[in-house]
Parts: structure tokens; C-alpha cells; sequence
């Protein structure tokens, strides 16, 4: 079913997506959807809705909702359904939105495309520690100040004579 809506989103199954997409070279690695901050996690970059346009977001957001519409109303009317009687209700019903109907089982396996994915994740964490952090930066702009401020001058000790015996 899952991929069934992904491909009348944008043509392409979940796991198709995530071989695609997922780039070490692209900011935040391909990902469209990112943690505050932009954190990318090795959890994210499995996930096809992460991958995901604004505008295809949308579109898929608006399949499951009207779909898990009409399951509830088939739950408040009582209609027992199987899962072969609710995909053959998805596909009516993405057919008659005009949508493309998946009828194969996509070109990418889930697991190729979990270790795609993983695999990416790995080069993007070793080129993100290549790169300067903002740690860094802050540092590098500390020191810029500092190098700024006026040197302290030394203070000279008063000279003492001889010390006396007593």
C-alpha cells in the first residue's frame, strides 16, 4: 500500500526514492526533511518521506488522508474488508484520481536500498568531518578578537636595595 502511494505520488517506489536521492555530496545528503538544526541521522536516510519535495509531500499527504477517510467510514458502517479488498480500493481510487497505478514490485529492493542509503550516510559523515565546524568558526573568531584587543604591559617590580642585617 505504501508503495502504491508513493508511486502515484511521483513515480517511484519507497525504496526506488531512497537509492536516488540519497547523495553524500548534496547538502544534508539529499534529504528534503531534516531534524532542527539540520542534524541528518543514520534513522533519517531510510526513510523515503525524508527525501520528499514540499510538492510531493503534499500530494502523498493528501492520498493517505482521503484513504484512511474512507477506511473510517467503511469502520463506521461495519464493512469488513480484507487487505486484498483495500488495495484493490486504493487502486480505484488512485484511478480515478488519475494518478499512475503500480502494477510491479519497483526496480530497487527495501534492503538495497537500506544499505544505498546507509552507505551515503557514511561518505556524508566523513565529509562533514573534513569540513569546518561551527565550533571552529567561533574559535577562529575568538582569537581574531583577541589578537585585537591591546597587549598588557608588563609590571615592573620596585627596586629594592641591599637588605639591611640587623
Amino acid at each position: 500500500v505504501q508503495n502504491k502511494m508513493h508511486w502515484a505520488t511521483h513515480g517511484h517506489t519507497a525504496a526506488e526514492v531512497i537509492a536516488e536521492r540519497a547523495d553524500a555530496s548534496k547538502p544534508f545528503m539529499g534529504l528534503q526533511t531534516t531534524r532542527p538544526g539540520g542534524v541528518v541521522r543514520k534513522d533519517d536516510v531510510g526513510i523515503a518521506k525524508n527525501y520528499l519535495t514540499e510538492n510531493e509531500l503534499q500530494v502523498l499527504n493528501r492520498i493517505v488522508n482521503l484513504y484512511i477517510e474512507y477506511a473510517e467510514l467503511q469502520a463506521l458502517e461495519r464493512k469488513p474488508m480484507t487487505m486484498r479488498d483495500w488495495i484493490a480500493k486504493l487502486d480505484e481510487f488512485l484511478k480515478a484520481s488519475g494518478r499512475p497505478l503500480l502494477e510491479h514490485a519497483g526496480a530497487v529492493s527495501a534492503e538495497d536500498a537500506r544499505q544505498t542509503a546507509e552507505r551515503e550516510y557514511e561518505h556524508y559523515r566523513k565529509l562533514l568531518d573534513t569540513q569546518p565546524q561551527r565550533i571552529d568558526a567561533d574559535f577562529e573568531k575568538a582569537a581574531q578578537e583577541l589578537k585585537k584587543l591591546p597587549r598588557p604591559r608588563k609590571l615592573r617590580e620596585p627596586k629594592r636595595g641591599p637588605e639591611k642585617e640587623s
